[in-house]
């Protein structure tokens, strides 16, 4: 299980990741981070206060995963175990982040057949390419 102080749960979070951060593809995930070093500014929602560079929090700078995993990698019941295989990858790996870091990892249709491990291997490959490990 992934702690709480390692979730990704704001999209300003995850926008900072897909939008301003460095992207790896794998053959069943991509990956994206954004450093506090290279994140840059991401517009607001509507109606929001100006640009937004992230919400981490200066106190504690965890690093923090956030998934995707569409409708199109399978059906509710396959969604939900790509899910949690990806949340042991990123719990397995978080330890290990630079600190300050989001991470994006978005599931491919290919993820559905793939083990745990296999995953957690890309997507430590995935974080070494970007340098984010």
């Amino acid at each position: 299980m992934l702690p709480a102080r390692h979730r990704m749960s704001s999209s300003r979070d995850f926008a900072a990741a897909v939008k301003g951060g460095r992207r790896v593809g794998r053959r069943s995930i991509v990956v994206h981070v954004a450093t506090p070093t290279n994140q840059s500014p991401v517009p607001a929602p509507e109606g929001g206060p100006g640009l937004v560079v992230s919400t981490v929090d200066p106190v504690t700078p965890a690093p923090r995963v956030g998934l995707i995993v569409s409708k199109a990698v399978g059906n509710a019941v396959i969604r939900h175990s790509v899910a949690r295989r990806l949340r042991a990858a990123a719990a397995a790996v978080a330890g290990e982040l630079d600190d300050g870091a989001l991470v994006v990892v978005r599931a491919l249709r290919a993820a559905a057949d793939d083990d745990a491990n296999e995953l957690t291997a890309q997507l430590r490959s995935g974080l070494a390419k970007v340098g984010a490990l």
